[in-house]
């Protein structure tokens, strides 16, 4: 177990300590083709050029979404890399849909926050000075949120009531139910929220509230307040594909609603996008594997506290 914790803490500090890069995807600059990977715009364009589609339905009547899901996004920046970062984070298209400029709209002081972020990570393509730490990616520490959690992608299951989201990285699972029932007090805080559900014609939409604001976007320093409101939609577009979009609507920390668009592609029927999608058919992808980051790994922790970060606390929107 203590070497599997290592290899964990190896992957994920990557981007600071070069030696480790080996235990990572590694796109070599040398090899690049010109193009940025597929985000938003793609994925907007393909799904456009697709016939329209039906699920099938479940016993209950509702859309079957069932099946494991690819991920989406490397995690680095959601919105557009367009230069090489480093060996492990090529270029690559925003996954913002909305604005049409692919750029989240921040208000004035939280980008100052997201800024400082990036300059405290260490990394040379971000940091003024690469020695001074700030915060390190919370993710680094097993712990996910929405809508991140998509990121890695997921199992989802159906029943009549309830719709259920498993992503063994972590062990992290919802269990939304789909019955119209109030949401907890607002003094209730998790790290991936509280989560209502529905289907609105042929595609499932999600609310999640009550959110701790403890987890970044991505491990660029993106991040959403403890009061935002996350609302997926997730609709079957062909058999292989989900549409899954997730808009965030968050005035203290934005200045408009924001909606993130990928392409979640069934695992093991080949032909993927972005970090988890798998290019080859792969019987094997279809199953969940365990995964054993989870929360309280002490070397994970000290490894980073060694490296001069510290955990990440929530900012607060300045009073008006």
């Amino acid at each position: 177990m203590r070497r599997r914790i290592l290899i964990g803490v190896a992957l994920l500090l990557t981007a600071l300590v070069p030696v480790l890069a080996s235990a990572q995807a590694i796109f070599n600059p040398k090899d690049w083709n010109g193009k940025e990977g597929p985000g938003a715009k793609s994925w907007i364009a393909e799904r456009a050029k697709l016939p329209p589609y039906t699920a099938s339905p479940t016993a209950d009547g509702q859309p079957n979404l069932q099946g494991r899901w690819g991920g989406t996004w490397s995690g680095d920046d959601i919105e557009e890399i367009p230069q090489f970062l480093d060996i492990t984070t090529p270029p690559w298209e925003s996954y913002v849909s909305d604005p049409a400029n692919g750029k989240i709209p921040y208000q004035p002081w939280a980008l100052a926050e997201r800024i400082a972020h990036r300059e405290g990570l260490g990394r040379e393509a971000w940091s003024k000075d690469p020695t001074k730490r700030l915060y390190y990616d919370p993710q680094a520490f097993c712990m996910k949120s929405v809508p991140r959690y998509s990121q890695r992608g997921y199992e989802l299951v159906q029943t009549k009531d309830t719709v259920i989201m498993m992503l063994n990285w972590g062990h992290i699972y919802r269990v939304i139910p789909l019955d119209n029932r109030p949401p907890p007090s607002n003094a209730l805080r998790l790290w991936m929220g509280t989560a209502r559900g529905h289907f609105d014609g042929d595609t499932l939409v999600i609310e999640t509230t009550n959110l701790n604001g403890k987890m970044w976007l991505d491990s660029g320093g993106n991040f959403i307040g403890r009061n935002a409101k996350v609302t997926e939609r997730i609709r079957l577009v062909s058999q292989n594909d989900l549409d899954y979009q997730a808009t965030i609507d968050d005035p203290e920390t934005f200045t408009q609603p924001w909606t993130l668009t990928a392409r979640q592609r069934r695992q093991g029927a080949g032909g993927g996008q972005g970090g988890g999608g798998n290019a080859v058919r792969d019987p094997y992808a279809a199953e969940s594997w365990e995964h054993a980051c989870h929360e309280g790994n002490g070397e994970h922790e000290d490894e980073i506290q060694k490296l001069g970060f510290r955990w990440y606390l929530a900012p607060t929107a300045p009073k008006k």
